[in-house]
């Protein structure tokens, strides 16, 4: 019984070890295949044929798919009714409602066509000329108040322009004639202005189409007359010899005195490259000023940059006086005055300058020397 044991101990052990070599031998194998042993060191692949550059086997290749793209939606917590105010397919911005998008349009609309006006222009009408459409948020908009709406409007009027019409009124001055004419009576070179003249003046209105700030079309819609009407300007030239060979205008039994106890500052004729028609007299602030001779008040008013102008017809002679630069009239129109008789006053100094008046003297409608006809002081 013993022996048999034994014998059943030395087959099992025989056997243990045939199985350890096989395994070692296929391990040996498969670790060949792969050019490396478990056993802490290598064992090169030899091949037959020597290779440079070992190309894989498409086996051997790993190919990853590219990732798919994810769309991902902003949740900006967007009230239920919520809308984007948008221009042809472009958010401008998201309101919490339609009322609120309206609210902020007619606003932006209003305060924009009416600032723009200018003091001439009254506004028609207004409005956009874009395709503006409310539609369920994108998620692109961000959502604003009615004031941040407007305000983005404002600051951007290229985002969303208005088309405004208005109509505009404007006061055109027409063209003055000119008529010029000879005149034997005055000096070779000075000239006087029998008539001033006055501008025609036209209320024109126009209907102008602005989009923002620009006007890209005007009609003119209508047109009237105001003012006194049109007159030509009527100019006489002096063509009088430089030697005085035409005789002197002279009125026997005329004897005008001084408008005003002053000093002559400044005498008829050239000056300067300029004819003087009158002298200038110098005196004090508020003194008085009279008529020189007595005769009609045939203008008492302003008349352009002279100012103050009063001219007194002397009916018996023909003769006028004018009177230039008073500081206020003391007569009114077609007033019969004598001589002497105060008509108005100096004016007062405004600077280091001296106060002075003009006086004219015409006789048979030409301007003399007031000097040769005004009796000695």
């Amino acid at each position: 019984m013993k022996l048999n044991r034994e014998k059943w101990i030395r087959y099992g052990a025989l056997t243990m070890a045939l199985v350890v070599v096989l395994l070692s031998l296929v391990l040996w194998i498969l670790m060949r295949e792969e050019g490396q042993l478990e056993v802490g060191f290598s064992l090169p692949r030899v091949s037959p044929t020597p290779q440079l550059t070992s190309t894989p086997t498409p086996a051997q290749l790993k190919v990853t798919a590219a990732p798919t793209p994810i769309l991902v939606q902003v949740d900006r917590n967007y009230p239920p009714e919520a809308l984007d105010v948008a221009v042809e397919g472009k958010v401008l911005f998201t309101v919490e409602d339609a009322d609120a998008a309206q609210e902020a349009l007619e606003r932006y609309l209003y305060e924009e066509a009416r600032s723009a006006l200018q003091p001439n222009e009254r506004l028609i009408r207004a409005g956009f000329d874009q395709g503006l459409t409310l539609q369920a948020p994108s998620g692109q908009g961000e959502l604003l108040t009615v004031d941040e709406a407007v305000n983005t409007l404002k600051a951007d009027d290229n985002l969303l322009p208005i088309v405004r019409t208005v109509a505009r009124c404007v006061v055109e001055r027409g063209e003055l004639e000119t008529a010029i004419r000879e005149n034997a009576g005055l000096p070779k070179g000075s000239r006087i202005y029998r008539n001033m003249g006055v501008y025609p003046y036209i209320l024109s209105y126009y209907e102008t189409v602005y989009r923002g700030h620009a006007a890209f079309s005007e009609v003119k819609t209508n047109e009237f007359a105001v003012g006194p009407g049109k007159a030509d300007r009527i100019i006489e030239d002096g063509s009088q010899a430089a030697d005085g060979s035409a005789p002197a205008v002279r009125i026997e039994a005329f004897g005008p005195v001084w408008p005003v106890d002053g000093t002559v500052i400044g005498s008829f004729g050239m000056a300067d490259g300029t004819m003087h028609y009158g002298v200038e007299i110098a005196a004090g602030s508020f003194a008085r000023v009279t008529s020189p001779e007595g005769g009609v008040v045939v203008y008492c008013g302003r008349r352009g940059n002279l100012g103050l102008v009063i001219d007194i017809l002397h009916d018996e002679t023909g003769a006028l006086s004018r009177i230039i630069g008073c500081d206020r009239p003391l007569v009114e129109l077609y007033q019969r005055v004598k001589k002497g008789e105060q008509v108005g006053v100096m004016p007062e100094p405004t600077d280091s300058r001296l106060v002075s008046i003009r006086y004219e003297l015409l006789i048979n409608g030409l301007p003399v020397d007031p000097e040769k006809y005004l009796q000695k002081k």
